[in-house]
């Protein structure tokens, strides 16, 4: 069966082209390397969506991997998982990156701070 390069789909022996991306299908799809980070750990707590956007873009320039837990419970509103939580959520990175991460933000800090 033929896939897509681009989206990965797969499509019945007849068709030769990927009719979303407009691309030419392969045999077998390449092999995508994959990262083990191990892990996650928080690095920060966040008061909301917003902060926490911004730190993970802080994190993301410096190429460390972020992921956003929100402590509200899906599906109802502002409820917390955990009432003793008054933060929107925290900031993950893999736990073998926390120092470097930890590093990346005390230095965005430091930069709001001079101005």
């Amino acid at each position: 069966m033929p896939f897509c390069p681009q989206c990965n789909a797969e499509y019945k022996p007849e068709v030769s082209t990927c009719p979303d991306c407009q691309v030419d299908l392969v045999a077998q799809l390449p092999e995508t390397e994959f990262m083990e980070y191990g892990d996650w750990a928080p690095v920060e707590s966040v008061p909301n969506e917003l902060a926490g956007n911004i730190l993970q873009s802080v994190l993301q320039e410096d190429g460390i991997p972020v992921y956003l837990r929100c402590h509200d419970v899906p599906n109802y509103g502002a409820v917390k998982g955990n009432a003793s939580q008054s933060e929107w959520g925290d900031v993950l990175v893999p736990a073998n990156l926390l120092p470097q991460a930890r590093e990346s933000l005390k230095a965005y800090f430091d930069s709001l701070k001079d101005e």
